[in-house]
C-alpha cells in the first residue's frame, strides 16, 4: 500500500424507479436476494413506550469499479476518504510482521447524498422495497438524583420495519416493536421485579409498539409523517475504518414532541470485507449503544428528580427464522401476526401538512 492517501467514491443511483433487481449476474444475484431478503434496523421506537408521547413516528445501488482502481477492488462507500494511518508501501514477504496494516481513520463523505447511502446501507437495504429486521437485549437502569444507580429489569425485543422507495434517494418506512421483560440474572419472562429502592415489587408489561405513523428518510434527514409541519431531522453519523472492522457511530434524532432528556446513541460494526464489497446492498451489523429517558409510570417515581439509562446491544438478522428461539416462540403464540411485515400501513395517506415534502 502506497502513502498516497485512499480515495473512495460512488456512483450515482439509476434514477429509473422500482429498480428491484440488482444489475449483476443471474448466479450471483439469486444468491444475493436469497441472503439479503429480510434485513434489519434501529431501536428508537421502542423507548417511545417508556416516555410515553404520542407516538412518533434501492433502489439497488452499485459501483462500477475503474479499471485503474482493479488492484483494490469496487468499495461501497457513497464517500471518499482518506487513509489517516496507512503505512508506506512494502515488498511482499512471507514474514507477517513487514505487511502494510490497512487503512484507518473516519471517511470524509463528499456530499449528503452519499452520507445518507452509507446511513441507509446500515438501517435498512437500497432496494426499492424491502424489509428489516433487528433484535436486542437492553438492561434498564434507574438513575434517581443522589443515589447509586441501579440496574431494574431486562428487555429482549425485536424491530421489525418495511420500507418503500418513493423518490429518488427516498424511502417510506414503517414499522413495529415487541419487546418482553427478562429477570435481570435469569433471564426467564417476569411480570414483576423488585424495587432496588424499596417499596412494593414494580409490575412490568410487554411493550407491543404497533402505531408507529412512519417516517421519510433520505439525504436530508428523517421526517416523521406525524410531524406538524415538513422539518427534516439531521443526525450525527460517523463512519470509520479501524482494521478489519467498519463503525458507525450514529446520534438519531428526537422528534417533536419527545422529552427533552432523551438521546439514543449506538456504534454499529461490519466486517470491513462486507463494507468495502458492492455487492453487499445491505450491512449485517452488530451494534450496541444506550439512551437517557425519563422516569417511566411504572417506575413509581413522581416527585423524584433524575432519569433512566438503557444500554443496548442487538444484531441485524436474515429474517424472522433467526430470531432468538424462546421469544420468537412466544411472539408466535401471542400475536404470530407481528412476524410478518404490515405492508398495509403504505395504504394511510402522507397528511395534507406533509403533501408538499418534496419541495421543503
Amino acid at each position: 500500500m502506497s502513502d498516497t492517501p485512499l480515495h473512495i467514491s460512488i456512483k450515482n443511483i439509476v434514477p429509473n424507479r422500482r429498480m428491484v433487481t440488482p444489475r449483476y449476474p443471474p448466479c450471483r444475484l439469486i444468491a444475493k436476494i436469497d441472503r439479503y431478503r429480510n434485513l434489519g434496523g434501529t431501536l428508537i421506537h421502542t423507548l417511545h413506550a417508556l416516555c410515553e408521547p404520542e407516538d412518533p413516528s434501492r433502489r439497488q445501488w452499485l459501483q462500477g469499479a475503474a479499471a485503474a482502481t482493479a488492484a483494490v477492488g469496487a468499495i461501497a462507500v457513497g464517500a471518499t476518504a482518506t487513509a489517516a494511518t496507512a503505512a508506506p508501501a512494502t515488498a511482499a514477504t512471507t514474514t507477517p510482521a513487514t505487511a502494510a496494516p490497512p487503512a484507518e481513520g473516519i471517511v470524509q463523505f463528499a456530499n449528503a447524498r452519499d452520507r445518507f447511502r452509507a446511513l441507509f446501507r446500515f438501517e435498512r437495504d437500497w432496494r426499492d422495497e424491502g424489509t428489516a429486521l433487528s433484535c436486542y437485549q437492553f438492561l434498564m437502569y434507574a438513575l434517581p438524583d443522589g443515589e447509586r444507580p441501579q440496574p431494574v429489569v431486562r428487555f429482549e425485543g425485536m424491530e421489525f420495519s418495511y420500507f418503500r422507495r418513493v423518490a429518488d434517494d427516498v424511502w417510506r418506512i414503517h414499522a413495529h416493536n415487541v419487546s418482553y421483560p427478562r429477570d435481570l440474572t435469569s433471564g426467564a419472562f417476569v411480570t414483576q421485579v423488585a424495587n432496588p429502592f424499596g417499596g412494593p415489587a414494580l409490575d412490568v408489561t410487554p411493550m407491543k409498539l404497533l402505531g408507529d405513523p412512519g417516517v421519510l428518510h433520505g439525504p436530508r434527514g428523517y421526517l416523521p409523517l406525524d410531524a406538524p409541519a415538513v422539518r427534516w431531522l439531521d443526525t450525527h453519523f460517523v463512519v470509520r475504518y479501524e482494521d478489519d472492522l467498519v463503525k458507525a457511530e450514529h446520534i438519531r434524532p428526537t422528534p417533536d414532541g419527545w422529552p427533552k432528556q432523551f438521546i439514543e446513541s449506538s456504534v454499529s460494526s461490519v466486517a470491513r470485507k462486507d463494507f468495502d464489497d458492492p455487492r453487499v446492498t445491505s450491512l449485517r451489523y452488530q451494534t450496541s449503544g444506550f439512551y437517557v429517558f425519563p422516569f417511566p409510570k411504572w417506575m413509581n417515581m413522581a416527585g423524584r428528580e433524575g432519569h433512566m439509562l438503557g444500554a443496548w446491544s442487538g444484531r441485524k438478522l436474515a429474517g424472522p427464522e433467526r430470531l432468538p428461539r424462546e421469544f420468537a416462540a412466544r411472539l408466535a403464540r401471542e400475536n404470530p401476526e407481528l412476524l410478518r411485515p404490515r405492508w398495509q400501513e403504505f395504504d394511510r395517506p402522507i397528511r395534507p401538512e406533509l403533501a408538499r415534502w418534496t419541495d421543503a
